[in-house]
């Protein structure tokens, strides 16, 4: 995945040399407040194009095609809200982790990546209005003999790094060794290769790998969360703009339908 690098300013640049840079083109996104005098939505109605930080290493929601395409839940969704506001969107590869940082600095305009709504990001973020409600669930090897929550604690657990996986596993599996992994599938595959004794994930994601790899799902839940865009505090309009196409979407049935062909089990 492509990392940020984020240009280093020598502290003889003025204020107004930096606002002058603000508005370019992919490279030098428009900054989260969009200028000296437009807002982020504002920059994104004249270009016709908004910037998106994902992460397509969670799939149903994200993942590649094999084909180059980056398809899933939230894009097919993103494709909906962005049609409701009469624009287009570019998707920027970039690790989970590392979204929220992009969306901070500017190099994108929001984080759509399975994003749940949690009281550490609402401090630095604004969210729009929920798409989605869902929870973290638990993966083990079928050999195990792991049932329940109970049987890991002391055990080793593999999660995304960053996510709220990753906090839930920490507050709900007590005396946990959890292991951030860069993405989901070398998640997995630790399990898989039995490197650890369960993954934590969102309940499709973990339904996925169970389909594909043989895996038990266990039948309790660690947490319970929202799923959202993720914006960078300052931005009411763009913030307006989208809850209003998610509530309209939402209100036709398009996101249920959404739902029944993405994360459903047949």
């Amino acid at each position: 995945m492509k990392k940020i690098i984020l240009t280093v300013f020598t502290v003889t640049l003025i204020l107004s040399f930096i606002i002058a840079l603000t508005g370019c083109g992919q490279g030098s996104q428009p900054a989260a407040t969009g200028g000296a005098d437009k807002t982020v939505w504002e920059t994104i109605k004249e270009t016709g194009k908004i910037t998106v930080g994902n992460s397509p290493d969670y799939e149903p929601f994200e993942y590649e095609d094999g084909e180059g395409n980056v398809i899933g839940f939230d894009v097919a969704l993103l494709d909906l809200i962005c049609k409701e506001l009469g624009i287009s969107y570019e998707l920027v590869n970039i690790t989970f982790e590392n979204i929220e940082t992009a969306v901070q600095t500017g190099q994108v305009n929001i984080g759509m990546s399975c994003f749940s709504i949690t009281p550490e990001r609402q401090q630095t973020f604004d969210f729009s209005i929920p798409y989605l409600s869902g929870g973290q669930a638990i993966a083990v090897n079928p050999d195990s003999g792991y049932t329940k929550i109970e049987d890991l604690h002391g055990k080793k657990i593999t999660v995304g790094m960053g996510t709220s996986g990753m906090e839930a596993a920490e507050e709900n599996i007590p005396g946990a060794e959890i292991i951030g992994m860069d993405n989901y599938a070398l998640a997995f595959m630790q399990l898989k290769n039995k490197g650890c004794d369960a993954a934590v994930a969102d309940l499709p994601v973990v339904r996925n790998y169970a389909a594909k790899d043989g895996f038990i799902v266990l039948d309790e839940i660690l947490s319970y969360e929202d799923n959202a865009i993720l914006i960078k505090k300052g931005n009411e309009d763009l913030v307006k703009a989208l809850d209003g196409a998610i509530q309209a979407l939402i209100d036709n049935g398009k996101v249920g339908l959404l739902i029944d062909e993405w994360l459903l089990e047949e």
